[in-house]
């Protein structure tokens, strides 16, 4: 038996109200409904992480990727498998007309997700890889815990503090929804809750601002074909260490209004020498697309948005911009003075941006290969 010691991410997601789901309903319908929460579930953690395996109501799953450090990757990939499933049970819930006990208790699903970082050893057993260790320990003994009920949040994000510091995020005891667990051999566990149904029906409600293909267009769509996944492409695009190279800033500023991670609401100020650009973040669907608000002299708006299409040899980033916009009389008479300045100086910006990103995908797959798409 072989042993590898690894560093990593240790993730697990857990259907909860499962054991009463199928003790209460009838097996062929509850089985069918779990399997169709699996199903919508398991492409996700395949496009991001390594599952170990599955125990029934849940995925355990890992990665051990340096690039998801220092970032806010594992709580967007955690918020993207919540959406994933409850996508898909309102969905079931939508298109079934059926009365059976199944069907009409399947409200009571939800999913919990946990999220530790520490280190694990790879043990091979008769061609089966198992993951071992006091950290894989301290993940499982985190799911019996008091959140509920201390909370009332029943679908809810644990982020022990061990990976709020991978992800280079302050954990501040102070706050409402941070708490602890002690367990025997293990000690004391520090962690941090998120509502994820709560974020899930807040994004349901935000107003998308995508540029589509279609729409009326400032430009020619832009694209850029790189040696990476969607995922790190989208971490080039909006980590801010990578961020901060790939558009050759001396210094970006971000605002996040008190959350501690970027998102919708997010603004970047982007500092070249004596200039600065402002934007705000209006729409971020980690590894699919990001758009942003230009924000001009004069209250001209440009919004832009960055799809990551995953191919056959990494992913294609394309960048859009909706023709201009103006928020007042001034940027009305102002508009196609604006329009031409943009149209002639945005391209070679842009392209400048695109090849830059391209040399720093090459750069970082040659740095650690297991992030090239091969």
């Amino acid at each position: 038996m072989n042993s590898e010691i690894k560093t990593g991410f240790l993730v697990v997601a857990d259907i909860s109200g499962y054991t009463r789901f199928l003790a209460d309903t009838e097996l062929e319908h509850a089985n069918g409904i779990i399997k169709d929460l699996f199903d919508a579930m398991v492409p996700e953690f395949n496009k991001s992480v390594t599952i170990s395996k599955f125990m029934g109501d849940a995925i355990f799953a890992h990665v051990e990727n340096i690039a998801y450090e220092k970032s806010q990757f594992m709580i967007d990939f955690s918020s993207r498998i919540y959406g994933a499933f409850a996508d898909k049970k309102e969905l079931i819930n939508i298109n079934t007309d059926c009365e059976c006990n199944a069907c009409k208790h399947m409200s009571e699903l939800d999913l919990k997700m946990f999220l530790h970082h520490g280190e694990y050893g790879v043990q091979e057993f008769n061609g089966n890889k198992e993951l071992a260790g006091s950290d894989v320990n301290a993940i499982f003994r985190l799911m019996k815990n008091n959140v509920v009920e201390t909370t009332n949040i029943e679908a809810y994000l644990l982020i022990t503090q061990n990976a709020l510091n991978a992800m280079e995020i302050d954990f501040n005891e102070a706050d409402p929804l941070a708490s602890s667990e002690t367990y025997e051999h293990i000690g004391e566990l520090k962690f941090l809750i998120e509502d994820l149904n709560s974020k899930w029906k807040k994004n349901k409600q935000v107003k998308k601002h995508y540029v589509r293909a279609d729409d009326k267009l400032l430009m020619d769509e832009l694209s850029i074909d790189l040696c990476v996944s969607p995922d790190i492409a989208f971490l080039m695009y909006t980590k801010p260490e990578w961020r901060k190279q790939n558009l050759h800033a001396d210094k970006i500023d971000i605002f996040n209004s008190g959350k501690k991670t970027q998102g919708e609401g997010t603004e970047l100020h982007c500092h070249h020498g004596k200039e600065v650009f402002k934007m705000q973040i209006t729409d971020w669907n980690q590894g699919d697309y990001i758009s942003i608000k230009h924000v001009l002299p004069f209250g001209v708006i440009v919004h832009q948005t960055n799809d990551f299409v995953r191919t056959k040899n990494g992913c294609t980033m394309k960048i859009r911009f909706r023709d201009v916009e103006s928020t007042n009389l001034v940027s009305k008479f102002l508009l196609g003075k604006v329009r031409r300045e943009l149209q002639k100086g945005f391209p070679e910006a842009f392209k400048g941006l695109l090849a830059g990103m391209q040399e720093f995908a090459t750069k970082i797959s040659k740095d650690d290969p297991s992030l090239r798409v091969n």
